[in-house]
């Protein structure tokens, strides 16, 4: 008889409201195959008919473990959709993008358009390739935002620092498939001052014309930690990441019984390879510079200087309501057609709480959210993503399969195109690798939507530093 986990509960945090509120509870097992469970968030959205043409979304997957080894594995699930279920008004994606024969996760979503929470809405998700024997098995969810295909703009017009633009002239340039992409500074060809590759950029560098779906908010504190608990011993003792209350990354205990103290802020001291680690088991992938771009700034033209939301007008997140709770949040009051940001070292002095910009009320600008309703693009801790120099070029998008290395190199992402899994945590082991975004720890240069000092200053850098965080795509 398998058994399953007393908890499996996974929480997340809101775009519009004050938390979202995931919650995965009920499992029941049936069949020895179905896991069956209730599903809840707040503040779900489709707009098939309505700019941004998109919807939210969780992405599921499951995790093992053995009650002989007490060793913790990824479990397939099908990739036919029609063996997965959902009540209304939710349904299954399979988004094919693994194999024709197992699906790593799936994707639950609305079916229609329409607004609101959605209320213990019953999942079933069909596993396969099970083998005899006794399991606990745990079902993790990520908030995810649909970024739909569409053309879009790089650069905002030569404004922030070593911004990509077409040729050598001041205008941005625009990316209108997924085709290579030839570099130059002559018209028609994407050009950047530094940091940019010499040669076509490759057809299969994902360069944000095709859909995704992204990260709604950084990796959480609560989510690495659930990550490193559900890990073998030794792959454990690479990722484990330590801080303390001072640094605001609070993270205490002992593997397997690891606690994130204060779960619902941004993870800081993420190395490059602790990033990749995480989307690897989460069966997902870093995202490139360009779909940074994208997803920021949607299909829209350009605003000099931009922010992620979309102006160039910023307010500091520098007092704080409810520190290290669920409800973390600033009282400053948000300056006319900007948006509120955790940046410039003030006396926060590290990450806040994923999404804690948005409250009752608050518009695109002032919640700090990106044209697609993702959270935290500029400040709080730097996003972490594939570079289009050096080895990121050969870079396939390939996403992760829930796995990562074993022995006698234990604890690393194990995708054969992901730049540099294995770096160590010191400087310039990760080439391939660059920030955008900005953090808490940085002035409002650095949160610009096309500033890419930073991928050429730090470019390389695989050290753990607590202004240092991440997302994933799929």
């Amino acid at each position: 008889m398998k058994q399953l986990l007393p908890l499996l509960l996974f929480c997340s945090l809101s775009f519009s409201l004050w938390a979202n509120n995931l919650q995965i509870s009920n499992v029941t097992l049936t069949n020895d195959s179905t896991l069956t469970f209730s599903i809840s968030w707040e503040n779900s959205w489709r707009l098939d008919g309505t700019p941004p043409y998109n919807h939210d979304a969780v992405w599921l997957f499951v995790k093992k473990r053995d009650c002989a080894s007490s060793q913790w594995s990824h479990t397939d699930l099908s990739a036919t959709v029609g063996d997965h279920s959902t009540g209304s008004p939710l349904e299954a994606y399979v988004d094919g993008k693994d194999s024709s024969s197992v699906a790593k996760g799936i994707f639950v979503r609305r079916k229609t358009d329409g607004v609101g929470n959605i209320s213990s809405v019953s999942v079933s998700l069909r596993m396969v390739g099970l083998i005899p024997g006794q399991f606990d098995f745990r079902v993790f969810g990520i908030e995810m935002v649909n970024i739909p295909e569409g053309a879009f703009y790089l650069g905002d017009g030569a404004v922030s620092g070593s911004s990509f633009r077409n040729g050598a002239a001041t205008t941005p340039y625009q990316v209108t498939s997924e085709g290579a992409i030839a570099y130059g500074n002559t018209a028609g060809k994407l050009y950047a001052s530094s940091r940019a590759i010499t040669a076509s950029i490759a057809a299969d560098f994902p360069k944000g014309f095709a859909e995704v779906y992204c990260m709604k908010y950084e990796i959480s504190q609560g989510q690495y930690v659930d990550f490193v608990n559900s890990l073998q011993s030794d792959q454990a003792a690479t990722r484990r990441v330590t801080g303390s209350a001072t640094s605001r990354t609070n993270i205490s205990g002992n593997w397997p019984v690891i606690v994130a103290n204060t779960p619902h802020r941004a993870m800081g001291y993420l190395g490059w390879a602790d990033m990749l680690a995480y989307l690897d088991w989460a069966a997902l992938r870093p995202m490139t510079e360009f779909e940074y771009e994208k997803i920021c700034r949607g299909p829209v033209t350009p605003v000099a200087g931009e922010y992620a939301w979309g102006s160039s007008v910023v307010t500091d997140a520098n007092t704080l309501i409810n520190d290290g709770t669920a409800t973390e949040t600033a009282s400053n009051t948000v300056t006319a057609g900007g948006g509120l940001c955790n940046y410039g070292n003030s006396s926060v002095g590290g990450p806040m709480r994923c999404g804690y910009a948005a409250k009752p009320g608050t518009s695109r600008q002032q919640a700090g959210a990106t044209y697609y309703g993702v959270m935290d693009m500029s400040g709080n801790v730097c996003e972490q993503v594939v570079h289009s120099y050096s080895d990121g070029k050969d870079y396939k998008g390939e996403p992760g399969d829930g796995e990562i290395s074993t022995p006698p190199n234990a604890g690393h992402a194990n995708q054969a195109s992901w730049p540099r899994p294995e770096a160590a945590i010191s400087a310039s082991t990760a080439p391939g690798r660059m920030l955008r975004g900005g953090s808490y720890y940085m002035t409002p240069v650095y949160l610009r939507v096309s500033e890419r000092y930073y991928g050429t200053t730090y470019a390389d850098d695989g050290t753990r530093l607590n202004y240092i965080g991440g997302r994933g795509v799929r």
